[in-house]
């Protein structure tokens, strides 16, 4: 409540939403004027002004508003409003080559053709050039385009005849007329003749008492220059009106001067300076003309008054007018007058108080009383608790007493001021981009436009959020008052009031703002009492409150009033403003902010702590404050107690004073009715103006019942010290309590509705869709478009009443008392409840209003509303009880948790959508338990889409229903959580149904179906619910549940699947499920899927099956599985290429691999698999098999390998492997080896080994070769490594892959990865060494045991191929050592690659000197033999020696001494032969003779 103002409160300012919001079109308006001299020639100060034309056509009417700002004088902004249609989304912007005078005339053109719509509009240039513009309606030019030359009329005023410079000008239709400096009148026919033609510009002047019209004449009289001009028509005679310096006032009717009356003969002081003319008024037999002048006193500043002036008017009369007219003064006081609208009865004064301090002032004629509105700026001031120093102080020290945590104080009051701040009529674009500019927000035009509600709020909570921290309730608040102070200034700058709109036929009366437009509107008879003082209580019957009986009851409302203000003017409008948002967020509940707000009352401020108000505030200001708090708490106290007792000592009771308040409420109430209004839904400037002066009237009605409420509860706190009986406190607490909340709960409502914005719609529904495409009907169209805009809010959703007293479809605006009343249908058809049988209850209405907000797919707003009734339902002060209470609780549940469900849907945040889902659950739980609920949700079929047809006998049966209704939108909004758990409860139902009538009575033949095809089909809906959520084991439940078996198989084949795709197939394969009774079908269903998938596809199911059957020890269908898997890969693993991809080449490996090794676990006798062709006849009745590219397997030419289409051993299985890895190998060094049937093994061991890939290339020789044809491919292989170990061989290797490892490389943790893009893989023998000698030298070691005479093949190719060679050490050591590994001692014989070969090889390749050291070193061995060993080499044939080869080399050492070459050498080497051989021959005699000697007894007994 306000404190009673001097002047009284007639109306407060409507602003009209989205004027803030013009798309401006710029057109240019060019001119062939030259430019104008620096001293302009229209001496009319530069000014912003304003104005507003009404023009109607048929049944239809315009207002032509127009604007020219004092920062840009040559721009013209001109609207185009219709009130039957919506604000305008563009404006038409007028660029002139130079300043304009603050003046424009807007008319229409005569004569226009049918169906075309010209407006003609006239303006003057500072340089005195007249415009006439035609301007096409609708305003369909184009941005940045320039005005037709056809459509511009322009005329010069400064003449050599007329040079005097122009001080006034007005304009009427087909003409425009100026007011010069020397007095003289001239007016100008501008776009009825041409500016060259007769008659074009005439002068009005005196001559000898006769008005006549002069063709441009010199006055011949003196009068003082023209201040203002003004043209009318009265009773039917068009007139002039002049007001000249000297006072004087001159009424001119064309050819006649029909009034000189002198200003000067009052006594206002003051010269008169403009002028205004009303319309004529009926007074008994004469019209009375009303005009106004302001009188501007020049002596004193601020003392300036507007006189009204009352004239007769005598229609029949030569001279009509009055000569002296009736006069009365209104003082302006301080402040200056900006625009004046004179109506039949009263005039509007709009006036600039201060610097952007503005007031509306109304005078009434014949009451000759004045009153004021309250305007906009006013409102926002008390909306964003700037209004007064202490209003917000009150919520900066209340903050930290109501607020425990400091998230939660944050979260509380930053939603307060943005629910504020970005309501229509406070939000205001321009205003907001530049506070966040300050806030160093630099955000474009496109970027800012682009911005979504929730974004411009992300915006502006960064701003308050790095103001400093922690950020306190105290701190927040604090922070939030800085940034709504420089909005507010921002505001008021970027909406300065213009100039004032009046329809007088319609008693419309608006204001035009410098960014926005405006109506005004009466006042609810509550806001009468709340703005007004209290000696109007004495006319309480006059402000529509007849409910009081006496005189004595307007006493005890006016105390109760009292009473009122004094707890507003303590706790201020934050109190009111912090219960409301409790109501409706969810931060905290209400009865903690109203019983803080009451102990706030009692025993007055203390925050909890006081050291974030003196960091804010200051050590000094925290005290004197703190001080001046404690001395209101006690003054309010005082004065509160003697209010009481002024209560008691005029009321027999208490009793008799509730009885007032209780009348009281009843004018606070919303006055539900069920009075058939016509009402329809329609979106235009009259709907949206309604709809902002309906929250208007909400807010406060809000304030002023809470006001009420508060009033009660301190009454309660000390009805001890007052007298309050027990029975009285009940009273409060039972009845005028519970009355009270139902008070607030509607006018809660009608504010949310009123403020709250729409919310888009979604990309998913079909509307929006149809909108997108322009297809439906128009007003949907129109509806989905705005769907979504800040200004659009809730209620403009909702059907608007039509009636006598109001028609929102008027083409024209409604007057203020229209609008108020259309404020009272729309709020009680809105509390009613009309889409809905009728209602009688705030429950009920708020709960039909949720309904529309549902219907119309505004869930959040609907969920924000059922919050508040939560709140209510939830007060143990509700009056409704019983059955009522449990039909409001179901429709409440289930509304709520449909908006939760729809809300989860677009939820972005998993955290919250999962959330939202359980809570929207948990309601549906509950709306499903409640007694009432089937006859109650039956209403809501149209917003929910539940509906059951024909009547449920049971309980039961109506919750299957409900139950599987529930799951359907669950699973059409893909929350697969929720329909699984009412899937579940459906089942349960249908137990309980059959299990009552043993499955035969009543209720089981209710059902729409068998009870065993219901549970089959709901069991298959768990099982698809469990699968989505990726719960298996309880879709396997759900699976073997299931009483329908083909629904079962269907399911498990789905299971199989979905579990494939997932890349889950280790729940198949891990045994933790256990398929009892399935594994069979299982089993098929993943061979039928793995027989018609892409080898590439993931996972591999030929895998997923070995593991199946590992993990059950069937080893031989798991060898058999990847066996298949092998033949598969065979045969389409090329992708019909002619050579197989390496990655093809490794599965194959894989495949075998796996294979051999299931095989292995087997018993021997039966470890071998099925023929191949069985697989292929395995073939799904609905689907063939997949072609397959290759029939043969990787060498088709082999005997063994084509008996694998009939029986699969290991050692098949074994030797494949090394063809596979051996093709596998050859692959990733890029070998152009290509595998046909026309290749041959020993081709293959050829590439292997020009490759250098032998240990692969041994493998095949031990695979395919026994006996005597392995020894010759190993000798072939060591053939031609030995040849690689030649330098000097003509042929060197291409490559050397000696530095690699040469192993088959292990496959990856992902073993089902198959990816397409091939990567080559280098692939090398692991070898000891670093060179050919060390490979040569492994495989010797490694493989001389299978074939002895390999190092005699070696050394042979050797020195075949390099006779120069030098043998390495080991080689001629192999030849050196027996068997066992020792060295020969005892002669040069042994095995196959004995000393003896190895001299024979070096006799052969010429390696004379090799080969005579080498038999020197046996020679001189055996001649040196250990005394252990003397007795056995005296033995017969103990030793034997190559004599034959001997005796070649002595014959090539002579034949290459003949020859002459190495002479020298040969010699040397004889030498040492010839040395050598006669100390052997030596020691072989004596050996001998010792020999003979030792068995002299023999000869003996010969002899």
């Amino acid at each position: 409540m306000a404190a009673p103002a001097t002047r009284r409160i007639d109306g407060a300012e409507v602003p009209i939403p989205s004027s803030d919001k013009l798309r401006w079109v710029d057109l240019t308006v060019p001119s062939s004027a030259p430019a104008g001299p620096a001293d302009p020639f229209v001496c009319v100060p530069p000014r912003a002004a304003s104005g507003c034309h009404i023009i109607r056509s048929g049944d239809s009417q315009y207002y032509l508003s127009w604007r020219i700002h004092e920062e840009h004088q040559n721009v013209l902004e001109v609207i185009e409003l219709d009130a039957s249609k919506e604000f305008p989304s563009s404006g038409l912007r007028l660029v002139f080559q130079e300043a304009l005078c603050p003046f424009a005339f807007i008319c229409e053109r005569e004569g226009r053709r049918r169906g075309e719509l010209v407006y003609l509009l006239y303006v003057l240039t500072v340089s005195g050039v007249a415009l006439l513009c035609h301007l096409h309606s609708p305003f369909s030019y184009i941005s940045g385009s320039i005005l037709h030359q056809d459509d511009i009329v322009e005329c010069s005023l400064q003449t050599h005849a007329q040079s005097a410079k122009v001080t006034a000008v007005t304009a009427k239709p087909g003409c425009i007329v100026i007011g010069r400096q020397d007095g003289s009148i001239c007016s100008y026919s501008l776009g009825k003749l041409a500016p060259n033609s007769p008659g074009f510009s005439n002068e009005l002047r005196d001559d000898a008492g006769i008005g006549r019209l002069w063709t441009l004449m010199s006055r011949t009289k003196t009068v003082g220059p023209v201040q203002d001009v003004v043209a009318t028509v009265i009773d039917e005679r068009e007139l002039l009106f002049v007001l000249h310096l000297d006072g004087h006032l001159r009424i001119w009717d064309n050819h006649t001067k029909l009034l000189n009356y002198n200003f000067h003969s009052n006594d206002i002081e003051g010269h008169p300076t403009r002028l205004w003319v009303g319309e004529a008024g009926d007074d008994d037999d004469q019209e009375l003309i009303s005009l106004a002048v302001l009188h501007q006193n020049t002596v004193v500043q601020d003392c300036d008054h507007v006189a009204v002036y009352g004239f007769s008017f005598s229609a029949g009369e030569k001279f009509p007018f009055s000569a002296e007219p009736s006069i009365s003064t209104i003082p302006l006081l301080e402040g200056k007058l900006v625009d004046l609208k004179m109506g039949k009865d009263k005039l509007w004064i709009l006036k600039e108080s201060g610097s952007m301090l503005y007031e509306i002032l109304q005078y009434q004629y014949d009451t000759k009383t004045i009153c004021s509105y309250v305007l906009q700026e006013d409102t926002i001031s008390e909306q964003l608790f700037q209004s007064s120093d202490n209003a917000l102080d009150d919520l900066v020290w209340t903050a930290d007493s109501m607020f425990s945590l400091q998230e939660q104080a944050f979260t509380f009051i930053s939603s307060m001021f943005l629910r504020r701040l970005l309501q229509p009529g406070v939000n205001h674009c321009s205003a907001l981009r530049e506070t966040l500019l300050e806030h160093k927000r630099f955000l474009s035009d496109s970027e800012f436009q682009s911005l979504t509600a929730n974004g411009l709020r992300k915006e502006i909570l960064s701003i308050i959020e790095q103001e400093g921290s922690p950020l306190t309730a105290s701190a927040t608040a604090y922070h939030w008052k800085r940034f709504c102070a420089r909005y507010l200034h921002n505001w008021c700058w970027n909406n300065k009031p213009y100039g004032l709109l009046l329809d007088t036929n319609n008693e419309v009366f608006g204001l035009i703002r410098k960014g926005s437009f405006s109506l005004f509107r009466c006042l609810e008879s509550v806001e009468m009492l709340i703005y007004g003082s209290s000696d109007e209580l004495h006319n309480i019957g006059d402000l529509g409150m007849s409910l009081l009986d006496d005189k004595s009851d307007s006493e005890l409302l006016n105390e109760v009033l009292r009473c009122m203000g004094h707890i507003h003017h303590l706790v201020g409008r934050s109190s009111a403003a912090l219960y409301y948002e409790s109501l409706i967020s969810s931060v905290i509940s209400s009865d903690e902010i109203a019983s803080q707000i009451v102990k706030t009352l009692e025993t007055g401020f203390s925050p909890q702590s006081s050291s974030s108000l003196i960091t804010l505030l200051g050590r000094d200001a925290y005290v004197e404050r703190r001080q001046a708090a404690h001395k209101s708490q006690r003054k309010f106290s005082v004065e509160m107690l003697l209010s009481f007792h002024k209560l008691q000592s005029r009321s027999t009771s208490w009793s008799v004073v509730f009885d007032v308040v209780e009348k009281f409420m009843k004018c606070l109430n919303t006055n539900i009715n069920t009075q058939d209004y016509e009402s329809k839904r329609v979106c235009n400037v009259n709907s949206v103006l309604l709809v902002q002066a309906t929250s208007q009237v909400a807010r406060t009605m809000f304030e002023c019942t809470f006001d009420l409420f508060l009033f009660l509860s301190y009454l309660v706190g000390v009805g001890g010290q007052v007298s309050l009986l027990q029975s009285d406190v009940a009273r409060i607490k039972l009845k005028l309590f519970p009355m009270i909340q139902d008070i607030l709960g509607q006018w809660v409502v009608l504010h949310f509705v009123g403020i709250s914005p729409t919310s888009p719609p979604t990309i998913e529904d079909f509307s929006y869709q149809l909108s997108s495409l322009q297809l439906g009907k128009v007003d949907q169209l129109s509806l989905h478009r705005k769907l979504g805009c800040s200004d659009f809010t809730l209620a403009c959703l909702l059907d608007f009443p039509k009636s006598p007293e109001g028609d929102v479809m008027s083409p024209c605006f409604p007057s203020p008392a229209e609008v108020i009343n259309l404020v009272r249908r729309f709020s009680g058809l809105i509390m009613s409840g009309r889409n809905f049988e009728c209602v009688q209850t705030f429950l009920d209405s708020t709960i039909n209003l949720s309904a529309v907000l549902i219907r119309h797919g505004q869930y959040e707003a609907a969920q924000n509303l059922l919050g508040i009734l939560e709140t209510y339902l939830n007060n143990e002060k509700i009056s409704s009880v019983g059955k009522d209470a449990d039909t409001v609780c179901s429709a409440y549940l289930h509304l709520n948790g449909f908006c939760l469900l729809m809300l989860a849907h677009d939820e972005a945040n998993t955290v919250l959508r999962e959330s939202k889902v359980h809570d929207a659950i948990r309601c549906f739980y509950r709306a499903a338990s409640g007694n009432e609920a089937p006859k109650v949700l039956q209403k809501f079929s149209l917003e929910t889409g539940f509906q059951v047809s024909g009547e449920c006998r049971s309980i039961c049966l109506w919750r299957f229903h409900y139950y599987e209704w529930a799951m359907q939108i669950f699973e059409q909004h893909s929350m697969s959580e929720g329909a699984c758990q009412f899937a579940v409860a459906a089942l349960e139902q249908v137990d309980i149904i059959t299990d009552l009538d043993n499955g035969i009575g009543i209720e089981a033949e209710s059902l729409p179906e068998t009870a065993a095809m219901i549970k089959g089909r709901l069991w298959a809906n768990v099982f698809k619910y469990s699968l989505d959520l990726k719960n298996f084991r309880d879709a396997y439940c759900a699976i073997i549940s299931n009483p329908d078996e083909d629904s079962k198989y269907i399911c498990l084949r789905r299971f199989i699947i979905v579990l494939c795709e997932l890349g889950e197939t280790k729940v198949i394969c891990n045994g933790e499920i256990p398929f009892t009774g399935l594994v069979e079908k299982v089993e098929q269903e993943l061979f039928w899927k793995a027989e018609r998938s892409d080898l590439s596809s993931r996972p591999n199911l030929y895998k997923v099956l070995y593991s199946f059957e590992a993990h059950r020890n069937n080893w031989r269908k798991a060898a058999g599985y990847m066996y298949r898997y092998f033949v598969r890969l065979n045969r389409e693993g090329n992708a019909g290429g002619s050579r197989p991809l390496p990655h093809v080449m490794q599965e194959r490996l894989h495949a075998l691999s796996a294979s051999i090794n299931a095989l292995q676990l087997v018993d021997p006798s039966f470890a071998w698999l099925d023929s191949v062709c069985e697989a292929d006849d395995q073939i799904s009745p609905s689907k063939r098999p997949r072609n397959l590219l290759m029939e043969n397997s990787a060498f088709g030419t082999d005997s063994e390998l084509s008996r694998l289409q009939f029986c699969v051993d290991i050692e098949i299985l074994e030797k494949e492997y090394t063809l596979t890895k051996a093709q596998y190998m050859l692959s990733t060094v890029k070998s152009t080896f290509n595998f046909s049937e026309s290749q041959s093994m020993e081709s293959l061991l050829d590439i292997l080994i020009s490759e250098k890939l032998y240990d692969l290339a041994f493998t095949i020789v031990l695979k395919f070769w026994k006996e005597s044809g392995m020894k010759r491919k190993l000798e072939h292989v060591f053939s031609a490594i030995a040849q690689q170990c030649c330098p000097n061989r003509s042929d060197k290797p291409r490559r050397n892959l000696t530095d690699s490892q040469q192993l088959l490389l292990l496959p990856s943790s992902e073993d089902d990865a198959w990816d397409g893009n091939t990567k080559s893989i280098a692939v090398a023998q692991h070898l000891l060494g670093s060179c050919n000698w060390e490979t040569l030298e492994l495989f010797m070691e490694k493989y001389n045991n299978l074939h002895p005479r390999l190092p005699v093949i070696v050394a042979e190719t050797l020195l075949y191929t390099d006779p120069e060679i030098e043998l390495p050490l080991w080689l001629v050591q192999m030849f050196k050592t027996n068997k066992s590994g020792n060295r020969i001692s005892w002669g040069m014989s042994g095995k196959e690659a004995d000393p003896a070969a190895l001299f024979r090889l070096y006799i052969n390749y010429g390696r004379h000197a090799e080969a005579t050291n080498l038999l020197v070193e046996y020679l001189e061995s055996f001649a040196s033999s250990r005394q252990a060993d003397v007795l056995h080499r005296k033995k017969m044939s103990a030793a034997w020696f190559p004599y034959t080869a001997v005796e070649r080399l002595w014959c090539q050492l002579g034949d290459m001494q003949r020859a002459g070459h190495s002479v020298d050498q040969c010699d040397r080497l004889k030498k040492l032969l010839h040395g050598a051989l006669m100390s052997h021959l030596q020691q072989v005699v004596v050996d001998s003779e010792d020999v003979l000697s030792s068995v002299g007894g023999g000869q003996g007994m010969e002899g």
